[in-house]
Formats: structure tokens, C-alpha cells, sequence
């Protein structure tokens, strides 16, 4: 029975050895990502640049909500026409801007 225990015991560790050996990663870096536009066009136009113009209008959004406020503009001051172009324009460009299937900064 011992022997039966110990063979078991042996195979688990073994097979847990073999296990957590590491493989070599083909891994990606963030930059080799930007370049690579590895997702259909179809999930591009249906999701990606529908989340885009949600993104505009949030930031759209979020600006008037800062304008009609008090706080906001004493807060920002100078650089509220740079605060209004920031919450907007990235996504303004990146929704309309940019054709299907283009990804990178050249949009």
C-alpha cells in the first residue's frame, strides 16, 4: 500500500514539475500592439468607433456640465479652451477621422 502511495505521490510531483516549467513567451510589447490591427473591420465599425462617439459625447458632455458650473472655470482659468479640446477632440478624431481598420496615430 505504501508503494502504491509513493508512486502516486512521485507521478503528482512530477506531473506538477512538468507543469509549472516555464515556456518561452512570444510576447508583445505595447508598441508592437499600436501597429498590429489584428480585429476585424466589422468589430470596428459596430463597436469601435461607436465607442468613440460615446467618448465625444461624454467628453461633450462633461465640458458643458464644467462650463454652467462655478467651479470649473475659476478652477481651469487660462486653460479651459485647452481642457474643452482635450475631453473632445481625441475622440472627435478618432471617430470620424480615421477610415476602418486604420490604427496608429496617422488618423
Amino acid at each position: 500500500m505504501r508503494k502504491l502511495i509513493r508512486t502516486t505521490a512521485a507521478a503528482v510531483a512530477l506531473a506538477a514539475a512538468i507543469a509549472i516549467v516555464p515556456l518561452p513567451a512570444h510576447a508583445i510589447g505595447y508598441e508592437d500592439s499600436l501597429d498590429d490591427c489584428s480585429y476585424p473591420e466589422a468589430f470596428d465599425a459596430a463597436v469601435m468607433k461607436p465607442l468613440g462617439f460615446t467618448a465625444m459625447l461624454l467628453g461633450a458632455g462633461g465640458v458643458a456640465l464644467c462650463t454652467v458650473s462655478i467651479v470649473c472655470p475659476a478652477v481651469l482659468n487660462r486653460d479651459y479652451p485647452h481642457f474643452a479640446s482635450i475631453m473632445v477632440v481625441p475622440a472627435a478624431k478618432f471617430t470620424f477621422s480615421r477610415h476602418i481598420g486604420q490604427c496608429g496615430d496617422d488618423y
